[in-house]
């Protein structure tokens, strides 16, 4: 028995191939999966694929690298991590690689934004997904916050 805990299953790249996709899974004996929401737009995708498939959950969240997508309130976290097939909170964290020639201070949506998915994990009880690179002395400095 394998668990997926970490998939992208709603990702345009997979929507022609899912059927394929779900046998492979099945075939080497991955009976479990975790699809992970990236932004607030996506995640009705990601929910209906966990509503769909017995075998499927997801998680509610938005990545540290989509910077313009609308922000998930604390309140909307919390609200829709009480959905039984959400199971955590994120993908979310800090991302400082592609900072270019932006400065820390410029950064700042992002430590916002962990900090509320963080509040919503601890408030739902539910686990935290965590995407950290190029930031790992932020991402601790703020879970120990936190």
């Amino acid at each position: 028995m394998f668990i997926d805990s970490h998939c992208h299953l709603d990702f345009p790249e997979f929507q022609a191939r899912l059927p394929e996709v779900l046998a492979n899974m099945a075939a080497c004996k991955v009976t479990h999966a975790l699809c992970i929401s990236v932004d607030i737009p996506d995640f009705p995708k990601v929910r209906k694929l966990a509503e769909d498939h017995a075998h499927l959950y997801a998680s509610v969240g938005v990545h540290p690298d989509y910077e313009d997508t609308p922000e998930p309130s604390f309140e909307f976290l919390l609200e829709e991590a009480k959905h039984p097939k959400i199971v955590a909170i994120g993908e979310t964290g800090l991302d400082y690689y592609r900072m270019g020639d932006r400065s820390y201070e410029s950064m700042e949506w992002q430590r916002d934004r962990f900090r509320t998915h963080i509040r919503a994990a601890v408030a739902s009880k539910k686990p935290l997904i965590i995407h950290t690179r190029s930031s790992s002395v932020d991402t601790l400095k703020i879970l120990k916050e936190e």
